[in-house]
């Protein structure tokens, strides 16, 4: 696998694979987080426009998965999140941080999501991210990636999350 930036021409495979994002966090029982078409063709555009935006492609190391196909996206914004200005507890620390936001894998290769968190903290010293409560998988993921529980703070769409950071 291998990290690159998005193009305009990878909007179609992001959206199918917010789409299956979408499904799978409902059939665990996560009815909250990712209402409606969020995120969508607009927050893909936005976050490629302030070069944000990520894709995780297969490489010919990928056993059953063509070379260059998309695999899993996230957006890693490097200036204060606003939602993060407030928070129920306190985070590790004030210095500057990268955010993980709008993370998914669309399922055609297991581990996607996980190598792009894990590229992530191989290139960024300061990260935070948050999920919903009832985000099992990304909790269990944040877990074992050696975040911490920073407190709870209030996504843009009003609803509580759990924020965490690995320093």
């Amino acid at each position: 696998m291998q990290i690159r930036k998005t193009n305009i021409e990878d909007i179609p495979a992001i959206l199918e694979t917010f789409s299956f994002a979408r499904t799978t966090i409902r059939n665990t029982g996560n009815t909250v987080q990712w209402a409606g078409e969020y995120p969508g063709k607009i927050d893909i555009e936005k976050d490629i426009e302030l070069d944000h935006s990520y894709v995780c492609i297969a490489t010919e190391d990928d056993s059953g998965v063509e070379p260059g196909t998309i695999l899993a996206t996230f957006a890693l914004p490097n200036t204060p999140d606003p939602t993060y200005a407030n928070i129920k507890g306190a985070w590790l620390n004030n210095d500057p941080y990268v955010t993980i936001h709008r993370i998914a894998a669309n399922g055609k290769l297991k581990g996607a999501g996980r190598y792009c968190m894990e590229w992530v903290s191989d290139n960024h010293s300061n990260i935070r991210i948050d999920t919903h409560e009832l985000n099992k998988p990304m909790l269990k993921l944040i877990d074992q990636l050696g975040f911490q529980y920073c407190g709870e703070i209030m996504a843009a769409d009003h609803t509580p999350r759990l924020a965490f950071q690995k320093i």
